[in-house]
């Protein structure tokens, strides 16, 4: 039985693996991690499964992505789509179209070879994987589109969703009952793999109230909101969140895709979100902009200040990037030393950084789980 504590956090592995920072460093903060599945596919992570499994020679035995990265069995692997990173090869590259069978596209280095993910296609890659919770293929917007075009994406969204849930059956041996998924607002208990659809419509209420219904009359185990909840100023749009939420059955566990710096998730949290993932700790990391408690950094947020490490004043600064953070990175080494590092370029300052602001996000995330 998997069992996860809610509000939870994931760590985006993208390429099967946090950027800069190993899984040994943070497995005692972790609850879970989330990792691309096209990436996966692409970078030849699935063909690897693939000829370890058939090393074996056991055929009731298949090698998945915790097995070879010997990930440990009590925290969660969600496996996404690959469906946001379609809209930005269709959109920024040029290299792809939504047809009604699935996304075709191709990649930047190899622009002959032309590619095709279904909703069937991706849902045999997460089953590869052996992720705990696995995503359905959806058509993803950037929420500024005409509602013509949005309306069409959602409700091509719903047709995916169907045809995914379906493979998704199809390829489980486990047990598919509600009776193996167990949830009481903080707590879920599983003992099979869950399936999340994508509420899409936009910034449109209309529209994404009538997805987020004609998605649970299906009924999945998770909702997640897709595309980006910001409006056309380019503010957070709670409201949208709000009629995303509210156009679920109630106690449905609600998944805030990317979303997002912790003002957004503290917002989303408050709203009814109660899953999170998002690059911005280790992106952030990398370019030396590192999450602290308020009023021991440049202020920056609501509910959080940052030490931009590679500024002049933190080059003899004996203490923690922190003080009120008990991460290894804290603990062990000084700010002064960071931006050594990274002002060398050198991998070990992005690793401690990423280190400290993933750990950051997941105190973050407990200490709201606490004060609910």
């Amino acid at each position: 039985m998997e069992i996860l504590q809610l509000p939870a956090f994931f760590p985006d592995a993208t390429y099967a693996s946090i950027h800069s920072l190993p899984f040994h460093e943070i497995y005692e903060k972790l609850s879970g991690i989330v990792v691309t599945s096209l990436h996966m596919k692409l970078v030849g992570m699935i063909e690897l499964l693939e000829k370890s499994t058939k090393a074996l020679k056991q055929e009731s035995i298949n090698v998945d992505y915790r097995t070879v990265s010997k990930f440990p069995e009590d925290k969660i692997i969600l496996s996404d789509s690959g469906g946001f990173q379609i809209l930005s090869l269709i959109h920024k590259h040029k290299l792809g179209k939504i047809t009604e069978e699935g996304a075709v596209f191709r990649m930047p280095d190899s622009k002959k070879v032309k590619r095709l993910l279904t909703p069937e296609s991706s849902q045999e890659i997460q089953a590869a994987i052996g992720s705990n919770i696995r995503v359905v293929l959806d058509v993803p917007l950037f929420g500024t589109e005409e509602r013509e075009t949005t309306l069409q994406a959602m409700e091509q969204t719903t047709r995916w969703a169907e045809r995914a849930k379906t493979t998704f059956k199809a390829l489980k041996q486990e047990s598919t009952k509600e009776s193996n998924v167990f949830y009481d607002g903080k707590t879920l208990r599983f003992d099979r793999p869950l399936l999340c659809a994508v509420v899409q419509g936009g910034n449109d209420p209309e529209l994404r109230a009538e997805s987020g219904r004609q998605l649970s009359s299906i009924g999945f185990d998770l909702y997640g909101f897709g595309g980006w909840p910001i409006d056309k100023d380019g503010v957070f749009n709670t409201k949208i969140v709000e009629v995303f939420v509210n156009s679920l059955p109630s106690g449905s566990i609600t998944y805030g895709m990317g979303v997002g710096t912790p003002d957004d998730i503290e917002l989303c949290y408050k709203i009814g979100m109660t899953v999170f993932d998002c690059v911005i700790p280790t992106r952030n990391a990398r370019h030396g902009s590192l999450f602290v408690h308020k009023g021991n950094g440049e202020k920056a947020g609501r509910t959080f200040d940052l030490v931009r490490i590679g500024a002049q004043r933190y080059e003899t600064d004996m203490g923690p990037i922190d003080k009120d953070c008990d991460c290894p990175t804290c603990k062990n080494y000084t700010r002064a030393y960071i931006r050594f590092l990274q002002k060398k370029k050198n991998p070990v300052g992005y690793t401690l950084a990423s280190l400290h602001n993933v750990w950051w996000y997941l105190e973050f995330v407990e200490r709201l789980k606490n004060k609910a």
